[in-house]
């Protein structure tokens, strides 16, 4: 039976949140992406769609990892990024990889509720909530630029001109 593509990137989602899992672990022998992206410390065999749809994911936050942990830090209060669980910081990862710098993969609420999926699923229950947060946050920046921006100064005041 063929899986639909909603189940292909539910599987895709928690094949790349355990290949920046376990880069985020492995603090003395980081992998690189081709190591992540071989799959080859999988147990299993993944089908390909699943392995596709990953890798796309995985690269774009290799390329952006700086980008997208500022983006998480931006939005954290009284809590440090270190704190965060490495499952945790794995699932905002991707996320925020797919809502920022995925924009033809799936809608927003989507990417939202797979990763309080995970959370759930992988992590303790009380993240849930703190992963919707955020990942929230990050949607309404990202879909309501203008007013989630510091307004330019000339549109904070009106001048009167002379006649």
């Amino acid at each position: 039976m063929a899986k639909s593509l909603r189940q292909l990137r539910h599987k895709a989602r928690i094949l790349a949140m355990q290949a920046l899992f376990q880069y985020d672990a492995r603090h003395d022998e980081k992998p690189d992406l081709a190591q992540l992206t071989s799959f080859n410390w999988m147990d299993y065999a993944v089908p390909e769609e699943e392995r596709a749809y990953a890798r796309l994911i995985i690269h774009a936050a290799f390329n952006h990892l700086a980008e997208i942990d500022e983006i998480i830090k931006d939005r954290l209060v009284n809590w440090e990024f270190e704190r965060i669980s490495p499952v945790s910081r794995a699932i905002l990862r991707i996320a925020v990889t797919e809502l920022r710098f995925m924009p033809e993969g799936a809608e927003p609420a989507v990417i939202i509720d797979e990763a309080i999926l995970m959370a759930k699923q992988y992590d303790s229950a009380e993240t849930t909530s703190f992963v919707n947060g955020l990942l929230d946050d990050v949607r309404r920046a990202i879909s309501e630029p203008a007013a989630t921006s510091t307004p330019k100064l000339s549109q904070k005041i009106k001048i009167k001109k002379k006649r």
